[in-house]
Formats: C-alpha cells, sequence, structure tokens
C-alpha cells in the first residue's frame, strides 16, 4: 500500500516536485517526473535529440544493527551514523549508474536510506515484549535520536562540502521540517537553524528498508520486523536450515517465544505510526495475519495504518497457526 496523500504531505522537497510511488520495497519516497523532449533537430542524416531529464530515483542504503549498536558503549550510535551518512554520500560520487537519468537526480538530490535492522533483537535483549505500550515509547524514543544524529551528520558535511542543489525553498530550508514533525526542543530549535544557515548535504534521508539476508548474515533480525518464530527451519528449492533467534536464551525467549502470526497487529501499527515521524522517508512493514482473517478486519488494519500516520504498508503475509504446547516448557 501507497498513501500518497500522506508521502506528499510530508515530503520535506514538495517545492521541487512530487512523489509518485514507492520502489517495491515500499521504504524509498523520492520525487520523481518523467524525461522530456525538448527539441529535434535534423543534421544531415542524423536526428539531434535534446532531452529534459526526469527525476530517477536512485536507492543508496546501509542499515545500523540496532542490536549490537544501542546496546554498544555509550556514544557507539554517535559515531556510527556520523560515519556511515559521510559513506552513503560518499558513494553518490564513486558510483557510475548506467541510467544518465539516475545519475542526474543522484547529484542533484543527494538522497542516502539510512536504515536499520534488528529491532525485535534489541526488544528481546531489553526484555520489552514486542506489542507493549513500552515498545511503542522506546521506538519513539530511539528513532528521533537516530533521526537526529542523520541530520545533523548531513549538516556536517554540508558546512564541508556544500548543501544539494535544490535546497532552497525546501521544508529544510524553511524549518516547516521541524515544525510538521512538533520538533520543538531546544536541542532541535537549535539543530534546525543551523541547517537554515548552512543547508543539509542531503535531500532524503532515512528508510527502513526490508534487508532480511543482511540481518541473517549479521545475526539479527530483519528490518523493524517480528522474527518467525524462536526456532524455525528457513526452507528453499535446494536446502532447509535451521534459523534460531539471536541471543537466544532462558532470559531472552519469553520476548522471542509468540513469533511473527500470534502477535498483535494493530499493536505493531502503532509502534510504526511512533517510528514514521521520524523516518523522512518510510518503513518497509508487514503484516502477519492468519490466512482466515476476515475482510473488514484487514481493512481495519491498513485503514489504521493510514490513520496513524504511515506512508506504506509492504507485503501481508498470511499463514495456517496450529497452536501447539510450547516445546520449550515442555522439555
Amino acid at each position: 500500500m501507497f498513501y500518497r496523500d500522506e508521502v506528499n504531505r510530508m515530503n520535506p522537497n514538495r517545492h521541487e516536485g512530487m512523489i509518485y510511488s514507492s520502489n517495491l520495497c515500499t521504504e524509498i519516497m523520492q520525487n520523481m517526473s518523467p524525461t522530456r523532449v525538448i527539441q529535434e533537430i535534423i543534421s544531415g542524416d542524423q536526428i539531434v535529440i535534446t532531452k529534459q531529464a526526469g527525476d530517477f530515483v536512485v536507492c543508496n542504503l546501509s542499515s545500523i544493527n540496532l542490536g549490537r549498536a544501542v546496546l554498544a558503549e555509550e556514544g557507539t550510535l554517535e559515531r556510527l551514523i556520523d560515519v556511515e551518512v559521510r559513506m552513503l554520500d560518499n558513494v553518490i560520487d564513486l558510483n557510475e549508474l548506467p541510467v544518465p537519468q539516475a545519475t542526474i537526480t543522484n547529484k542533484k538530490y543527494r538522497s542516502i536510506g539510512l536504515g536499520t535492522f534488528g529491532w525485535h533483537h534489541l526488544l528481546a535483549i531489553k526484555n520489552i515484549a514486542w506489542d507493549s505500550a513500552e515498545a511503542e515509547e522506546f521506538a519513539d524514543e530511539l528513532y528521533e535520536k537516530i533521526n537526529f544524529l542523520t541530520i545533523q551528520a548531513s549538516a556536517k558535511l554540508a558546512k564541508e562540502k556544500g548543501a544539494y542543489k535544490i535546497f532552497k525553498g525546501s521544508d529544510w530550508n524553511t524549518g516547516e521540517y521541524f515544525s510538521r514533525r512538533n520538533y520543538t526542543s531546544d536541542k532541535w530549535q537549535e539543530l534546525a537553524s543551523d541547517v537554515a544557515e548552512n543547508g543539509i548535504r542531503n535531500a532524503y534521508l532515512v528508510a527502513v528498508a526490508p534487508n532480511m539476508s543482511t540481518a541473517q548474515i549479521a545475526g539479527s533480525t530483519a528490518s523493524i520486523d517480528p522474527i518467525y518464530s524462536a526456532f524455525y527451519y528457513e526452507e528453499k528449492k535446494d536446502y532447509r536450515r535451521p534459523v534460531i533467534a539471536p541471543d537466544l536464551s532462558l532470559s531472552t525467549y519469553p520476548y522471542y517465544e509468540k513469533g511473527a502470526y500470534k502477535l498483535d497487529q494493530f499493536a505493531s501499527v502503532r509502534q510504526n505510526g511512533r517510528r514514521q515521524r521520524h523516518v523522512d522517508q518510510s518503513l518497509s512493514f508487514n503484516f502477519y495475519v492468519p490466512s482466515g482473517i476476515k475482510a473488514s478486519k484487514l481493512l481495519e488494519l491498513h485503514l489504521t495504518a493510514w490513520r496513524e500516520g504511515l506512508k506504506t504498508t509492504y507485503y501481508v503475509r498470511s499463514n495456517d497457526i496450529d497452536v501447539e504446547e510450547c516445546e520449550w516448557c515442555s522439555s
């Protein structure tokens, strides 16, 4: 689902265009426009065509391992995000793209997508239940911090290398980005003034991608999704391998026990509504529902997502659930 109204209401670069769709994974929200033919000139036996390049969106992505970074020594997140934003900005200059419009757009907006994985992993380590009010508060608090540090790092780069080309007139420039998200504390007001005066390096900053494979390689949980189960087998055409919840122990098991399909999906919506405020692009957010779900309940989930300020939802994943005795307990 793609809620174009909310996407464009919160688009910090409304002054320069419109967002018509997301990418397939539903986390990238950036201006886009068609390439237009300006003129065709006949030169001998050749036709020379001049075009106005449209905005072709590019994904420059990297994700923070929350299960490690948040619980590391004090200051880790600050150092990590500062390096990560610089790295992503460098990618824009170092990458060679095969589509010329994408190259032009990349240099014009310098958009990046700093994301996260390991949210369920982090909750389990901190002994916070997924569908609790505490999880919602923690999501709000943590992603506000991530967003602040990301904006701060991009503003620092702007002082060093210059702001993105169309910064003037953007919500970053006018301060509307901060007021629309109710960032009113002294530190936010100070950052807003800094950005207005010196600019920001990247037009778009934060996007939470699905990153299942990356998370598994890193020994964590995917994106902002709940884990399927504390223990399960991943089955593909040519192999079957066991998957165990990260840092599984007597203390963390109760926080993995339910699994994705038994968790309150409305709690997930509320949690992501709190998180979305701090993400200028979007979240790759899945619903996990039983295959027999009523259409009215599914509609209610989608409408609740829109009312909570979400810009997109990703897959609706369904599964038959057989409630069995807890194997861990029975053993």
